[in-house]
């Protein structure tokens, strides 16, 4: 459903698309890849509190993409990415904090992020997509119903929760997906434009691994070889998976792995992972 919102909203505006995502993580990198496979302009910002998670998980993966800043307010640290188009921008903010466990400790429901929830505003700048999923999600919900403008479209996710409906009734139309996501906006119409869906006849997206061409550029024929450079960098896989990767084409990438092998190869994220569009099949949605 966040894929179909993203995919609408960005198709049926004028300008970039921009996206505010509080709670970074595996979405961050999934959905900007999804946007830049359809070479579709975007700014992307998202927040994390959690400085633990979004160093080990997200920013190795972030700092591959082009034309991406990582800054770190706490510290008074910006990194960048290499140097793009421009069309496919990403921002990511995180301070330094740890995981919060309200359900496990009672202290974590007062924990300080007032910086995190009150970011966006600070911007001056307006957003088509907000994703709410991350920590403070009534409060964020709060603070979108502020900044909202009349096209910008909000997603709940793990709606189920009754805690997080508070701020709900602030929007004037929203909708239920299934039990997990909630989407909010303006008007009515505006959420029928969003959630429609895609086309009868689509292409579907893939990717060409190129493991294999870049491993014989660089005269790395002996899988075992790739084997012992993975594991020197903390990657522990099986003789066979890395089979697989020099033989084939992976159905789940690991961050980690990827950010190991760019390494190893001395590339770029995009050096490995071609997007690459399928033959058209009938589809009733995303």
């Amino acid at each position: 459903m966040i894929k179909t919102v993203l995919l609408n909203a960005a198709e049926g505006s004028a300008r970039q698309l921009r996206v505010l995502e509080w709670g970074a993580g595996q979405s961050t990198l999934s959905y900007t890849q999804i946007l830049a496979a359809h070479d579709l302009p975007f700014q992307w910002l998202a927040l994390e509190y959690d400085r633990e998670f979004f160093d080990t998980c997200v920013a190795p993966a972030l700092l591959y993409r082009a034309d991406t800043v990582l800054r770190y307010p706490d510290d008074g640290r910006v990194l960048h990415g290499p140097v793009g188009t421009g069309r496919a921008h990403i921002e990511a903010v995180c301070w330094n904090r740890t995981a919060l466990r309200p359900s496990e400790r009672s202290a974590d429901r007062e924990a300080d992020l007032d910086d995190y929830v009150d970011y966006p505003a600070a911007t001056g700048h307006g957003f088509d997509v907000v994703l709410v999923d991350g920590r403070k999600r009534r409060r964020c919900l709060s603070a979108a119903a502020d900044f909202m403008e009349a096209d910008t479209v909000v997603l709940l996710h793990d709606a189920r929760h009754p805690h997080y409906h508070g701020p709900l009734d602030r929007y004037p139309a929203s909708r239920f997906i299934g039990d997990d996501m909630w989407v909010g906006a303006g008007s009515t119409a505006r959420l029928d434009e969003v959630l429609a869906e895609r086309a009868a006849m689509t292409a579907s997206l893939g990717y060409r691994w190129h493991v294999r061409k870049l491993m014989t550029e660089r005269k790395m024929f002996e899988t075992t070889e790739l084997e012992h450079l993975l594991a020197e960098r903390g990657v522990m896989v099986s003789r066979e998976q890395v089979h697989r990767l020099f033989t084939g084409v992976p159905e789940r990438l690991n961050p980690n792995l990827l950010v190991a092998l760019c390494d190893i190869l001395d590339c770029q994220v995009g050096d490995l992972i071609e997007p690459a569009r399928q033959a058209p099949s009938r589809s009733s949605g995303y």
